[in-house]
């Protein structure tokens, strides 16, 4: 067994990876970047090297420096974890090259498996069935094209070194084909450093099954069982499920000897996973992700393993230690993916800090990578955590997953835990058989939001006020020192019969004026706030309970907020979702009810600006796209609210922006004037 192992990885995959280590008496080293000097698996681990910048491309994809790393730390085994650079068979290589063991498959069978067409011509040379496709990936955009509509839409665009659900598209129609295909060709590009794309017949409503299998390398694999993981977001799983759901015996047992000889063709050592596509009483390859897999603790909850253990035992070149009839598959396993994301606009990913952490105590396992204080941001994937439940059957397993999630709480960025909570209650989920289109089957139903939200300025502003008011609250206006600048510095000496404030939740449109009404004594001062016709009363009582929130009522209806300001403006979270809002004094009044007004359209997270498609007096339609952005590996386009003139507000190609970062405006046209000429004005 090694004496030291490097973990070339971060969060929570790297605490866990360097647990099962300490248990089995091998010593850790971490690695870590510029942005996660104060991460919690820098202090798990201890003994941590800087890799360099926050960009992952400079350090944790960058193989010199983990090999500098692995020499400095006195390793004499790498593991890569999951993602960044575990697949990379380059890397394996120079890891070996190097004298030290590489905790996964050997380099040839990751360049094999890593090459999703070469991986697919295998699994055929197997006789396992495959989905009809192209014969080899591609990187020129017209021969994707002509393979596209060769094949017959819709059909699905997969970058060829992608993994983890990243690099798809699903292609319903003509229209949008080339602007698709392009875009999966940077994220293929950005995120596994190669643009090929797939092309492959797109089946609907199939489900996700895979096979964890383990080998020693020397041709003996055993499979442990599958998973079922159809829930899914963007082609990303969300819940992983141990065993699948509802199989046939004969359909379970084609998979599980399928992935089985998949491994011993190329003789694979440590752990895998074949995906499967099931469709009716059918199943179609999809592939190998040769590594360690985020959802490994369902396998280790219902067989009792521990999958680390069992990848350095194979490394090591050990023997598996055990036939196919000694794993065994007791009860079942729930596990839910936390994500900083928003759910509710397409499931963007959300950047900020965590101002708060509460997780559920045991039977329920927690896999972890931020605290209180963590900055997610836009370099890294934006998982946080998962929960893992098990039980005696699957019913007993979603319960424990449901009271564990909610008693989760993270203020201060925005979670998809409302979403999960949802997804956990929906009949589709629980009393059937869900699929890879269930998720957006909820999503178009819509799924129910805090009551709260719809009143998020009107708390945001009126905690703003009671934050600078004057020990009598009921004197006038102008006794409120935060705000005096609004008779100093308001045009035409506008004065406030009662404080206003611009108020800004969206990142398209202007800002809204709201006015404040402050009543009551200094103890329990409460609030009427306005934003036109929508009023809310406001009251706030500190929280008493060791919780650190504040007691919110609403119209009479009580919440418990994490309430706080930032760069960004103020925060408020109820420990599942994070919304913000801008609050400023506001100098004027707004402009005449019905005008249309510029817009400008801000950075919703911080990235990298990957096009930039107007140039400054451009014309442009609603729903134009002005600048494409990409952050967490997934790409936004940035589009124009209304028609109008463009003005890229010093952004390019290139450059990193950041969260509400101001990238654009759009200036409406205004109509001609009653009886002005039309003379030489486009049919």
């Amino acid at each position: 067994m090694f004496r030291k192992v490097l973990i070339a990885n971060r969060g929570e995959i790297a605490i866990r990876i360097a647990r099962t280590c300490r248990r089995l008496g091998i010593a850790v080293a971490g690695v870590h970047s510029d942005a996660d000097r104060r991460s919690p698996h820098v202090a798990a681990i201890g003994d941590s090297i800087l890799l360099g910048p926050a960009p992952a491309h400079a350090s944790y994809l960058c193989v010199e420096r983990v090999l500098e790393a692995a020499r400095a730390s006195g390793a004499d085994a790498v593991h890569p974890g999951y993602g960044f650079l575990s697949e990379n068979g380059a890397f394996a290589e120079a890891v070996e090259s190097a004298g030290l063991a590489f905790v996964g498959p050997t380099p040839d069978v990751l360049r094999e498996l890593g090459d999703k067409a070469a991986a697919k011509r295998l699994a055929a040379d197997a006789e396992v069935p495959t989905i009809p496709g192209s014969p080899r990936a591609s990187a020129d955009a017209r021969e994707i094209a002509a393979m596209a509509k060769a094949l017959g839409l819709p059909v699905l665009l997969k970058a060829a070194a992608g993994g983890g659900g990243k690099g798809i598209r699903v292609i319903h129609g003509a229209a949008s084909l080339d602007e698709d295909i392009a875009s999966a060709m940077r994220e293929g590009l950005h995120a596994f450093g190669d643009a090929a794309l797939l092309v492959e017949r797109y089946l609907p409503h199939g489900r996700h099954v895979e096979v964890q299998i383990l080998g020693d390398g020397r041709g003996d694999v055993v499979h442990l069982w599958e998973r079922e993981c159809s829930l899914q977001r963007r082609h990303q799983k969300v819940i992983e499920e141990a065993p699948a759901l509802a199989l046939p015996a004969s359909l379970r047992q084609a998979m599980l000897d399928a992935a089985v000889a998949l491994g011993r063709r190329v003789r694979y050592r440590a752990l895998g996973t074949v995906e499967f596509l099931v469709t009716g009483d059918a199943f179609h390859f999809l592939e190998v992700n040769p590594r360690l897999q985020v959802e490994h603790p369902v396998t280790e909850a219902v067989t009792g393993l521990d999958l680390v253990e069992l990848q350095l035992r194979a490394a090591a070149g050990e023997s598996l230690g055990f036939s196919q009839g000694d794993v065994r598959c007791s009860g079942h396993a729930v596990e839910a993916r936390v994500y900083a994301e928003d759910a509710a606009h397409g499931f963007v990913p959300c950047t900020g800090t965590v101002r708060h952490v509460s997780w559920p105590p045991a039977p329920a396992r927690v896999e972890s990578g931020v605290q209180a204080e963590s900055t997610v941001t836009s370099h890294y994937d934006p998982m946080l955590a998962k929960l893992v439940a098990h039980g005696a059957d699957r019913a007993r397993a979603l319960e424990r997953l449901r009271t564990a999630l909610d008693a989760t709480q993270l203020a201060g960025v925005t979670t998809n835990l409302d979403f999960l909570a949802s997804l956990l209650r929906a009949p589709s989920v629980c009393a059937a058989v869900p699929d890879t289109g269930t998720v957006d089957d909820l999503l178009a139903a819509g799924m129910p939001a805090a009551p709260w939200r719809a009143s998020a300025p009107h708390i945001a502003a009126a905690w703003t006020l009671r934050a600078g008011r004057a020990v009598d609250p009921a004197a006038p206006v102008a006794s409120w020192p935060a705000f005096t600048q609004w008779r100093l510095g308001a045009p035409r000496g506008y004065r406030p019969l009662a404080p206003q404030f611009e108020v800004r939740t969206d990142a398209v449109t202007d800002a809204a004026t709201l006015t404040i009404v402050a009543h009551g004594d200094t103890a329990r001062m409460h609030f009427d706030a306005a934003i036109g016709d929508a009023r809310h009363a406001v009251g706030f009582d500190d929280d008493h309970d060791g919780r650190g929130g504040t007691r919110v009522e609403v119209d009479g209806r009580a919440v418990l907020l994490w309430i706080g300001r930032d760069e960004h403006g103020v925060w408020l979270s109820d420990g599942r979702r994070t919304e913000r809002v801008a609050v400023r004094p506001a100098l004027e009044r707004d402009p005449a009810s019905g005008a249309r007004t510029a817009a400008t359209l801000v950075a919703p997270l911080t990235g990298k600006v990957l096009e930039v498609r107007v140039r400054d007096g451009d014309t442009v339609l609603a729903g134009q796209v002005l600048l494409v952005i990409e952050s967490m590996k997934m790409e936004m386009r940035i589009t124009a609210p209304h028609g109008g003139v463009a003005t890229i507000l010093g952004t390019a190609v290139g450059a990193m922006v950041e969260r509400g970062a101001a990238l654009a405006r759009v200036e409406p046209v205004a109509p001609p004037a009653p009886g002005a000429s039309t003379e030489g004005a486009p049919a």
